[in-house]
């Protein structure tokens, strides 16, 4: 510990909490010099010491006392079964002196002495993110560590005041970073081996008072997407993120959430060989540029080679560290251990741009790597280990998970894919959750090779496939899930051969990194999974009771509903005015989640083009038909222009909808593609949304007060309910729901003379706002979802199918037949329509280059 610390006589005055246990700074370190003490003198020679990091006091006063004593630690996961061959690996090639257990050291190594020569300088040994099925290690210095843990204080404004928390496993240097800045700063710690995607978790959180909590990409979305921020956390001031790429668009959401409790999120950048930190996100960097990694911590040295074949964009090129927390070097056998600085600079093997403000964005690899759960895997590395396996694979993958093309033998086993899964996890250290496995006949190109892009995609076609055809077959009244589909699928995300149908996930295995994987494919397989499914046996699971209801998305409920409710009030069936501004919402919502959310400019103008043309080509038949049969319609109506060139007091009026819904959507996507806009929207996507639906307020009064005529539905006068709707989709926390629904209240009170009506629209948002999927008997879902995609078709049809039908006597029944023929018409027409209309929509190129879609 004093190995750490500037002044080895002070005093820490924080406190370090295990369980039940807390042990003040001065009680730890006189443990720790204990515990020093049972070590041989380092004088009579450095020992190499196996240390199994743990989540506990005791492993790490071991792991502090070899430090303190003079020697080496080799720091070695706690014995995981996916990471055994790895370390097993690890551990032959450089034997140990003495090994770390519980309460003291065992010494296993030659007794005549120490049994390798170890540099005076190098003080810890970490296995590197790179180093797949290869004992590669990476060497540290004590000035590495003291250098990067006090970059690490000064960048996030540590003091002894903070109390952070063991979140992620100590043998990562991540994890490893923050007990050493911690120490460095005086600050307390809690000791915990939960994980942050559990409940309980952040339970401890809230109970112990923690200020800070690290995450990697997984538990950083998994919070994201939770409202768990929402239940307070009145000490929590900080969140820091590494170990892997997160979306801008998830930095945003998970900084909006966490700023509406006070606190904020520093993205972060590092990697083994720079000890753990290379970059960190000064404050309020996660809301104003959140696809930034940061700036380079105090002391660390940061220029791009702008040299390197791969940097092809303007600007980009290969980042190389320098400082003192680049490592001494690598070790790749015992003798290296002798070896003393062979390392002055780090190429990170990354492609970044930095700005002229020294914001870091990654935007690339140099080489085959992908980086999962912290670990940098070698993906033409794995592919030969599992080659020399006897698996004839293709290896392919990214950020978010590894993909395995397997080509079938002639006498191939339904077990192979598993035993495939198994052995890329031991070999590149990552879970078996993150790895996709499809037994196939490899593509091939023309001459011949394998088609690798054509591999990727087949196997991430194939990854639920079995899920969906099951479900699909229950969904169309086939046979039931049945307990051997369940236990398929899970046994698949654990990569295991069988499991019992008695037990639990949970009891066979299932962890906080498995569980995302095993409900995506676990819900497409059953649907509808109880909160605790986990803890329930898999019999359980395929239980019909457990399936009785399917809970689908409340804008798709909303749209079938409301294209309900317009129908029958124009039949005078019901009197539920209101319903087509609830589906204006409802665009504005799905337009930011889709179109508008994608990257630059030019792809979110491309996105409104395509989705203009699927509007317009139904309404134009819709209003041609009309026009020619009955004069109904005018050219107006054809192109959409009716609101400028129509009249507001006529059938012409009928398609008013359709005109503004396209008016919006072109004027939203012309606002985002204004460069100040853009970079705001990527930065707080809600706060820019949720001021244009305040700014278009104006024309909406000043058109009500000026005006005798019924504006009710030109676009001008709508186009905050579109705003709002888009805002309410990255309303990330309670607080700006609220906001966007004032805003729309402010519009929607006094918008019609029929308080009803104005009552309605407002319901409608608020679900939309706040229920993010309702349940449906299972034998409805197809119906709702049919009617939902129909919707348009529906409304731009129902007048014409409305007159197809006779009325044959006064009253309501007429009513409801002519509203059921316009929805059964105009499902109809989307059915035989859609597959040519999609066809058509896709001849809009969306450009996927990265060079071309950067908002500038």
């Amino acid at each position: 510990m004093k190995l750490l610390l500037d002044d080895p006589a002070a005093i820490l005055p924080g406190s370090w909490v295990a369980g039940d246990r807390v042990v003040t700074g001065a009680e730890l370190g006189r443990l720790v010099s204990e515990r020093a003490r049972l070590l041989p003198d380092s004088l009579d020679g450095r020992c190499l010491v196996h240390v199994r990091m743990e989540r506990t006091l005791d492993a790490i006063i071991g792991y502090l006392a070899v430090l303190e004593a003079g020697h080496v630690a080799l720091v070695l996961g706690p014995g995981q079964p996916g990471q055994a061959a790895r370390t097993e690996q690890v551990v032959a090639t450089y034997p140990a002196d003495l090994d770390l257990v519980p309460g003291g050291f065992d010494w296993v190594g030659d007794p005549r002495g120490p049994r390798h020569l170890l540099h005076p300088d190098l003080t810890v040994l970490l296995s590197t993110s790179g180093s797949t099925g290869s004992p590669k290690l990476v060497r540290l210095s004590r000035e590495n560590l003291r250098a990067n843990a006090r970059g690490i204080v000064a960048a996030l404004g540590l003091t002894a005041d903070d109390r952070g928390i063991t979140s992620l496993p100590l043998h990562y240097c991540y994890g490893l970073s923050v007990l050493h800045a911690h120490l460095v700063a005086g600050a307390s710690l809690v000791i915990d081996d939960g994980s942050p995607v559990e409940p309980e978790f952040w339970s401890t959180v809230r109970e112990r008072g923690v200020t800070n909590v690290a995450l990697v990409p997984h538990s950083a979305q998994w919070l994201a997407d939770s409202a768990l921020l929402d239940s307070g956390f009145p000490d929590l001031r900080m969140l820091t993120q590494a170990g892997g790429r997160l979306p801008a668009r998830s930095v945003s959401q998970l900084a909006a959430a966490a700023s509406s409790t006070g606190c904020e999120v520093r993205v972060m950048y590092g990697q083994t060989e720079s000890t753990a930190r290379i970059t960190i996100g000064p404050p309020g960097c996660a809301e104003r540029h959140p696809d930034s990694v940061g700036r380079a911590v105090p002391g660390t040295g940061l220029r791009l080679d702008l040299s390197v074949p791969e940097a092809d964009g303007p600007g980009v090129g290969e980042l190389v560290v320098t400082g003192p927390s680049v490592m001494l070097g690598y070790a790749e056998h015992a003798d290296d251990l002798a070896l003393g600085r062979m390392q002055h600079e780090l190429r990170t093997g990354d492609l970044a741009t930095i700005d002229d403000h020294g914001f870091v964005r990654i935007v690339g690899r140099r080489r085959n790597f992908a980086k999962l759960m912290g670990l940098r895997v070698d993906l033409d590395r794995l592919e030969q280990l599992l080659g020399e396996q006897g698996h004839e694979v293709v290896v392919t993958g990214d950020d978010t998970g590894l993909r395995i093309a397997v080509n079938p033998a002639v006498h191939d086993d339904p077990g192979r894919a598993s035993r495939v899964r198994r052995d890329a996890a031991a070999a590149s250290g990552v879970g078996p959750a993150v790895i996709d496995v499809a037994v196939m006949p490899m593509p091939l190109l023309d001459n011949g090779k394998v088609d690798r892009i054509a591999a990727d995609a087949l196997v991430r076609a194939a990854t639920l496939d079995s899920c969906r055809e099951t479900r699909r077959s229950v969904d169309s009244g086939g046979e039931a899930v049945t307990v051997t589909d369940v236990a398929g699928v899970l046994a698949s995300v654990l990569a295991v051969d069988s499991l019992d149908p008695d037990r639990s996930f949970v009891e066979q295995g299932g962890d906080s990194l498995t569980h995302v994987a095993a409900t995506t494919r676990l819900g497409a397989l059953v649907g509808d999974l109880p909160s605790d499914w986990h803890h329930r046996p898999l019999r359980e699971l395929a239980a019909p009771e457990h399936r009785t209801s399917h809970r689908v998305e409340t804008n798709v409920v909303l749209r079938a509903l409301t294209v309900l409710m317009i129908c029958f009030s124009h039949t005078r069936v019901i009197d539920a005015a209101g319903g087509a501004h609830v589906l204006l919402a409802i665009a504005g919502w799905n337009a930011a989640r889709f179109g508008l959310s994608l990257e630059g400019a030019r792809q979110r103008l491309q996105a409104t083009l395509r989705s203009v043309v699927g509007v317009w080509l139904p309404t134009a038949a819709a209003a041609i038909v009309g026009m020619v049969a009955s004069d109904r319609y005018g050219w107006a109506n054809v192109f959409l222009l009716n609101w400028l060139f129509g009249g507001l007091d006529d059938t012409r009026v009928e398609l008013w909808f359709v005109d503004s819904l396209v008016a919006c959507l072109v004027v939203m996507t012309v606002l985002c593609a204004v460069p100040p806009i853009a970079r705001a929207r990527r930065a707080d996507p809600w706060r820019v949304h949720v001021v244009i639906a305040a700014l278009a307020l104006v024309p909406r009064f000043v058109a009500h007060a000026i005006s005798d005529a019924p504006v009710g539905g030109v676009p001008h006068t709508v186009f905050f309910i579109f705003a709002v709707g888009a805002a309410i989709s990255h309303a990330a926390t309670v607080q700006r729901r609220l906001v966007s629904l004032t805003v729309l209240a402010v519009g929607i009170v006094t918008y019609f003379p029929d308080p009803q009506r104005n009552l309605t629209i407002l319901a409608g948002v608020c679900l939309l706002a706040f229920v993010r999927d309702v349940p449906v008997p299972r034998r409805l879902v197809s119906t709702v979802v049919v009617i939902a995609s129909a919707s348009l078709y529906i409304y731009v049809f129902q007048f014409q199918i409305f007159q197809l039908v006779p009325r044959w006597e006064p009253g309501v029944v007429p009513g409801i037949a002519r509203s059921l023929a316009a929805v059964a018409g105009g499902c109809l027409l989307w059915w035989l329509a859609d597959p040519f209309v999609t066809r058509l929509r896709s001849l809009v190129r969306l450009d996927g280059s990265p060079s071309t879609a950067r908002d500038r």
